[in-house]
């Protein structure tokens, strides 16, 4: 019979990148977080679209 693999908890996120675990850890130590909770309000972040400050003040003459 063939062993069983150990499997490890997910935490419900996709596979983040070393440099997003750091950002992640680095932010939920700051605002008392979760590294899980800091990484889904990142990610949110990112996704969300960005808006131009230039276009939106611009003056109508």
């Amino acid at each position: 019979m063939a062993k069983k693999k150990d499997r490890q908890a997910g935490s419900g996120i996709a596979e983040a990148s070393r440099a997003e675990i750091l950002e992640a850890t680095y932010f939920a130590r700051k605002c008392g977080l979760t590294r899980d909770e800091a990484l889904q309000m990142i990610r949110e972040a990112h996704a969300s679209p960005v808006l131009n400050p230039a276009e939106s003040e611009k003056r109508k003459h």
